[in-house]
């Protein structure tokens, strides 16, 4: 498994969240739709920046603000199926499997704005997909 081909999902950051779309992983097609929960004050103006990776490694680790949400699915002889759901926060060696799919998140830094809104306010989020086999 350690010669895995990750590509990038195309998440487009200013469409904001939840966001769903279609892309091909391999040789099969998948439907995604990535979500985040975050925990945030009221008061924060749309240009905040929550970074969901942890602070590393220290005796206390901090916990993150939140997390993201993803869930692919493919279609099969019987129709779609899930095939991956799994709440994530960014560790990129930290690969998840889900029948042949593997994903990792590499960065999630999510701005207030585009919590449920579309806008330039600096959101980054950068999910890798790989086909586990051919």
């Amino acid at each position: 498994m350690t010669d895995l081909q990750f590509f990038q999902l195309p998440i487009v950051a200013d469409q904001g969240l939840p966001q769903a779309f279609t892309c091909m992983v391999g040789a099969k097609n998948y439907t995604f739709a990535v979500y985040v929960n975050l925990t945030f004050p009221d008061a924060d103006p749309p240009e905040t920046i929550y970074d969901l990776s942890s602070a590393g490694p220290s005796t206390q680790p901090a916990s993150p603000p939140g997390f993201v949400v993803l869930r692919a699915v493919s279609q099969g002889p019987t129709g779609p199926r899930v095939v991956l759901l799994r709440k994530l926060v960014p560790e990129p060696q930290l690969i998840h499997y889900g029948a042949d799919l593997a994903v990792k998140l590499v960065q999630a830094r999510i701005a207030r704005g585009n919590l449920n809104g579309s806008g330039h306010y600096g959101t980054q989020v950068v999910i890798g997909a790989a086909s586990r086999w051919a």
